[in-house]
C-alpha cells in the first residue's frame, strides 16, 4: 500500500464503504421484490411462470451481489493486513486510477486481462 497516498487510500476506503452500501441496498430491493412474488393463489399459469422466471432472476442478481460484497469485504481485509492496491498475481501496485473505478480490484489490468486470456483458452 506504500504506493497510495493517505489521501487516496481515505478515498478508496468511502468507495468500498459506498459500494457495500449500495449493494446492502440492492439486496433488500431484491428481496422486497421477492415477497411481492408469493401471490395471493389467483394467478393463472402465465402469470405464474413469470413470477418463477422473475424469481429466478433475482436470485441470480443475488448471487452476483453477495460476491460482489464478498469481494469489498475482502478488500477491507487487505487494507487491514497492508496487502490493499497490490496485485495478487504479479505482486505489483495497482494504479489509484483502476482502484477507484473498481475498489475491490485485486489485479492490475495485465494480469487481469491475462487470467481471462487463460480461462477462454482453457489454461486455467
Amino acid at each position: 500500500m506504500k504506493h497510495l497516498k493517505k489521501k487516496e487510500l481515505r478515498i478508496l476506503k468511502a468507495r468500498l464503504e459506498e459500494v457495500r452500501r449500495e449493494i446492502l441496498g440492492d439486496v433488500q430491493a431484491t428481496a422486497r421484490q421477492s415477497n411481492e412474488f408469493g401471490g395471493d393463489g389467483t394467478q393463472d399459469i402465465g402469470d405464474l411462470a413469470a413470477a418463477t422466471y422473475s424469481q429466478q432472476v433475482m436470485m441470480e442478481l443475488g448471487e452476483r451481489e453477495r460476491q460482489r460484497l464478498r469481494e469489498v469485504e475482502a478488500a477491507f481485509a487487505r487494507i487491514e493486513n497492508g496487502t490493499y492496491g497490490i496485485c495478487e498475481e504479479s505482486d505489483e501496485p495497482i494504479p489509484f486510477t483502476r482502484l477507484e473505478a473498481v475498489p475491490y480490484a485485486r489485479f492490475t489490468v495485465a494480469a487481469q486481462s491475462e487470467l481471462e486470456r487463460q480461462r477462454k483458452s482453457g489454461g486455467m
